[in-house]
């Protein structure tokens, strides 16, 4: 068992590695285009996959069991669906409140993502990571993890989650989400429900940008520049005298998070205790990633 948890935390360290090494060769090629942006993706699937193809290759059933490749029924896709409705306003919020101390990270790739048109930015910022994000955090990391302590599992990965992004702005609301996801995967037994929310929530945010630089370019004769800045303006703009507001609505929405995924546990009649072998998850290889990654997001992020 414990072999196993050794397994997924190299395996995130040496997808870890390939991903920045390939952002750093991207530094001297030209403003990424569709093709070097889906590479970038691939890069956060290829270690893992080729790790199943040797492991599992012949036992198929144990693969689906250490992953959760199970199908969703009916009602855990409303469920799902309901569960990231709510945790929407929660992401908004967690982002504007990030926004107070450093730069809204997302803004400052708007413009080139904006050129490659609405269905290949959906494809790229959307589809991709719903699948390869899902597959390493709550396939490969947390699916180790769960054999041995579920709950110390989800705050994990969705730790692991949150530093992949680099940045203190997404890390907030991303390790939020990385618990809401992996306690979805536990309550319905599938990761496939992490995915779907995972899509949805990305995908709106897509479908929402877009429409608004749209929007923005046929009110006013201004460059792609003056249309994001515009963007990031409009969301950072939220003053001091509101966080009380704001955090009383974020109470509110975890809340109601909290009995969405609840019910989901009840409905499907699991729970977060562990069924078999109970012990640590914790070892010097998650250590020194988390040490590693903090760094660098310190350094990747723009304080105010």
């Amino acid at each position: 068992m414990r072999r196993k948890i050794t397994e997924a935390h190299l395996l995130l360290i040496i997808t870890f590695a390939m991903y920045m090494g390939y952002q750093w060769l991207m530094q001297w090629v030209p403003p990424p285009d569709v093709f070097f942006l889906i590479i970038g993706q691939v890069m956060l699937i290829f270690p893992g996959a080729l790790w199943m193809l040797i492991r599992y290759r012949k036992n198929r059933p144990q693969l689906s069991e250490r992953m959760l490749f199970t199908p969703i029924s009916n009602a855990n896709i409303k469920m799902a669906v309901a569960v990231i409705i709510s945790a929407y306003p929660v992401v908004v919020i967690l982002n504007r409140f990030s926004m107070f101390f450093v730069k809204n990270q997302v803004m400052e790739v708007m413009p080139y993502m904006m050129r490659m048109g609405y269905f290949p930015m959906l494809f790229v910022m959307a589809v991709m990571p719903a699948f390869n994000e899902e597959f390493l955090c709550r396939g490969i990391l947390y699916g180790a993890y769960r054999q041995r302590a579920k709950t110390t599992g989800i705050w994990l990965s969705a730790l692991a989650f949150g530093l992949f992004h680099l940045n203190f702005n997404q890390m907030l609301y991303a390790v939020y989400l990385g618990i809401v996801l992996a306690l979805m995967v536990e309550a319905t037994g599938s990761i496939y429900t992490s995915m779907l929310m995972h899509f949805l929530l990305n995908g709106f945010n897509v479908t929402m940008n877009f429409m608004a630089n749209q929007r923005l370019i046929a009110d006013a004769s201004v460059n792609q520049q003056q249309v994001t800045e515009s963007v990031s303006q409009t969301l950072s703009d939220v003053p001091i005298q509101q966080l009380v507001t704001m955090a009383g609505v974020l109470t509110i929405f975890i809340f109601l998070n909290g009995i969405l995924i609840y019910s989901t546990f009840r409905m499907n009649g699991r729970s977060l205790q562990n069924d078999g072998e109970k012990g640590r998850v914790i070892d010097g290889w998650i250590v020194i990633f988390v040490i590693i990654t903090v760094i660098l997001t310190y350094m990747n992020t723009d304080f105010l």
